[in-house]
């Protein structure tokens, strides 16, 4: 019998998950209140990130079998591809694409320092792909994998 014990990737994995939400809410707020994101058609790119994280947090709450790994998987390709085409365009363009650790605002601003938090969220998403991996997809593997005992 496969037990849902916790290993050090699942800690890790809501460490990271808990950042990523908080940090994305805290940038849809600034844009909110006035601090711009970037856009696709209307919708502000930041609103996109935090339902990205909060369908991978609801991955690892939820232990209805296949429906974490669909909502797992649909988080992360959320996430995870507007962070890569965002640091690709970051640098391709020399900067001016992302917000901005260094206040929320675009880069382009002359008043913006800090990292780009679309290589932050890209660093991070890679790091809760690979403790996704380690903890709650591997014991799900180890779960489908058990031989048979008719056999």
């Amino acid at each position: 019998m496969i037990t849902k014990s916790k290993t050090w990737a699942d800690y890790l994995l809501w460490v990271l998950l808990a950042i990523g939400l908080l940090g994305a809410l805290q940038v849809s707020y600034e844009n909110f209140t006035g601090s711009p994101c970037p856009h696709v058609l209307s919708v502000p790119i930041c609103y996109l990130v935090v339902i990205g994280y909060a369908l991978m947090a609801i991955s690892v709450i939820i232990w209805h079998g296949r429906f974490r790994q669909y909502s797992f998987a649909a988080g992360w390709a959320i996430a995870g591809s507007i962070a890569l085409i965002g640091s690709i365009a970051e640098l391709a363009t020399g900067g001016g694409v992302c917000p901005s650790s260094g206040g929320g605002a675009i880069r382009g601003a002359p008043t913006s320092s800090g990292i780009p938090l679309c290589y932050i969220s890209l660093t991070m998403l890679l790091l809760i792909l690979l403790f996704f991996i380690l903890g709650p997809y591997k014991r799900s593997c180890d779960a489908c994998n058990l031989p048979n005992a008719a056999a």
